[in-house]
């Protein structure tokens, strides 16, 4: 019986809520616990993760994963069908495995808030340099949470089981004791067979640490961009740009998969459609953007009326562009995703739905100004 409501992290994964001072176990960072659990043990055989296993298997909906059926439930692709999409069928042996045998085979390891860059829109409790700064300021402050030792040393001790690393900070290669961890993998040939997912800011690269990240099978750097050139290192106090790219060219020409991922805010809205030229230019895949909920100011509903209407205006001039065989293209794949037509509700499609297709893709960076669009449109 096929279990349409299954999600293989709960069986696979151990991730860490980068939300508090204290993050804790999770199977993923969108699901809602009823418990903290700053334990491993205590969180892999607890009540709380057997009965969401159990209730998958039941093909139930269990309450923690909400954000994935209100995506779902909307229309939208959710993250749980996106891991499933990789992770389901290699690691399906798990879901008929007990508590005692199953292992972590993806890790997140989050390697505390020391940081090179003072970014804006960051929180106090994940970057040093922000803490210290509104320190300075007579901001409101939390306490910088530490290097995740236990996901360090749960690594190590299922090195040879563990295939997914992911590695957040804070700024991950800004502590010595990533790279040491990177290196311990490397020496013992435990590399060839982990996927490594690093979320930086592209500052800190180097001869030896790519060397390293190529013993790895497959490597992702997330790179986090806001904006392109000066409008970038203003948002991201310590940023150099000429540094990120070159960076950004490095990976590329190693064979190390780049991808972008800005963060919405106040500030950087109106660099949006510029950031994805750039990025389109560059070759650069971009990822879904998330938003600023914290520091509420720079939340983009807060953003002043007279340029809420500025964005509009940019965001309609993007979108009007002369790409009309992209937007359709896009259509066409999320109404054959979905089981759908277009015409069947907006007969006024009909004419233009089934001309040929051509050549030419932007359908990511459409969807990405579309939502947007619309969320500014909603908090106007």
């Amino acid at each position: 019986m096929e279990k349409k409501n299954l999600c293989i992290l709960p069986w696979i994964s151990l991730d860490r809520n980068a939300d508090t001072s204290n993050p804790s176990f999770a199977p993923c960072c969108l699901y809602q616990s009823k418990k903290e659990f700053h334990n491993f043990d205590e969180y892999w055989s607890s009540d709380e993760l057997t009965k969401l296993r159990q209730e998958m298997l039941d093909n139930k909906r269990p309450s923690g994963c909400w954000k994935c059926w209100h995506d779902e439930d909307a229309g939208k692709k959710s993250m749980r069908q996106s891991v499933n999409e990789s992770r389901l069928e290699p690691h399906l042996d798990c879901i008929t495995k007990t508590n005692n045998e199953l292992k972590p085979l993806q890790v997140k390891l989050l390697s505390g808030a020391s940081c090179n860059l003072a970014c804006r829109m960051c929180q106090s409790h994940v970057s040093s340099k922000v803490h210290k700064g509104w320190e300075e300021i007579g901001f409101k402050t939390k306490e910088p949470y530490k290097y995740d030792w236990m996901s360090d040393q749960l690594i190590r001790s299922n090195a040879k089981s563990v295939r997914y690393i992911d590695l957040m900070g804070g700024e991950p290669f800004y502590h010595k004791k990533i790279h040491q961890l990177i290196q311990w993998l490397v020496d013992n040939d435990h590399a060839s067979h982990i996927t490594i997912y690093v979320t930086s800011n592209a500052m800190l690269l180097n001869d030896n640490l790519i060397k390293n990240l190529k013993q790895f099978e497959n490597v992702v750097i997330i790179v986090s961009l806001d904006a392109v050139g000066k409008k970038h290192e203003y948002i991201r106090p310590g940023a150099d740009w000429n540094i990120i790219v070159n960076n950004i060219e490095k990976l590329q020409q190693n064979k190390l998969n780049v991808i972008i991922q800005p963060v919405i805010s106040a500030i950087n809205i109106l660099c949006l459609p510029e950031l994805i030229d750039w990025c389109n230019d560059k070759k650069l895949h971009m990822t879904q953007m998330s938003l600023v909920h914290e520091p509420e100011q720079l939340h983009p509903k807060n953003l002043p009326n007279k340029l809420k209407k500025l964005v509009d205006k940019r965001f309609e001039n993007f979108i009007t562009e002369d790409k009309t065989s992209d937007c359709i293209d896009f259509i066409k794949k999320l109404d054959a995703h979905w089981n759908t037509k277009i015409t069947d509700s907006m007969p006024e499609w009909k004419q233009v739905y089934e001309q040929k297709q051509l050549e030419g893709q932007f359908e990511k960076d459409y969807d990405l100004y579309r939502n947007t669009l619309e969320y500014i449109n909603t908090v106007s």
